[in-house]
């Protein structure tokens, strides 16, 4: 029998590129310990990638008079899956833009696009002054 772990890890960030670099060694971390039989360099990669761009969007949408503002992230594993959250105090931004035409694009726009083709499951909420974005994948 398997016994499955959890963890939950979070950290409050300035805008550094360390979250993305946190998001995907816990995700090989939880790949190896999970048994995982895929690809993990390729599942961490899409850990690191969603984070990155939700990450960006945070600061790059954030006030930039706010020289103290920060973003949290948190990182959940549990029995099949890993969770992170990515939280900040910006305005209400739509989670279901439309789908960006490559031909032409200007550079920006793909973030929330890439992170919904990574991810299994992606939710927005804006309460509390500000949003969270939580980006689950699945094992198995």
């Amino acid at each position: 029998m398997t016994t499955m772990l959890t963890a939950t890890l979070r950290a409050e960030l300035a805008n550094i590129r360390i979250a993305a670099n946190l998001a995907r060694s816990s995700a090989e971390v939880f790949a190896n310990t999970h048994g995982f039989t895929g690809n993990i360099a390729e599942f961490a990669h899409a850990f690191e990638l969603s984070v990155s761009e939700a990450f960006t969007n945070a600061v790059r949408y954030g006030d930039p008079s706010n020289a103290d503002a920060v973003v949290h992230i948190s990182i959940e594993s549990g029995p099949g899956s890993i969770t992170i959250t990515v939280k900040d105090n910006n305005p209400p931004f739509d989670p279901a833009p439309p789908t960006p035409e490559i031909q032409g694009y200007p550079e920006g726009g793909f973030g929330l696009f890439i992170i919904g083709k990574l991810m299994d499951e992606v939710k927005c909420e804006h309460e509390g002054g500000g949003n969270t974005l939580a980006m689950t994948k699945h094992i198995g």
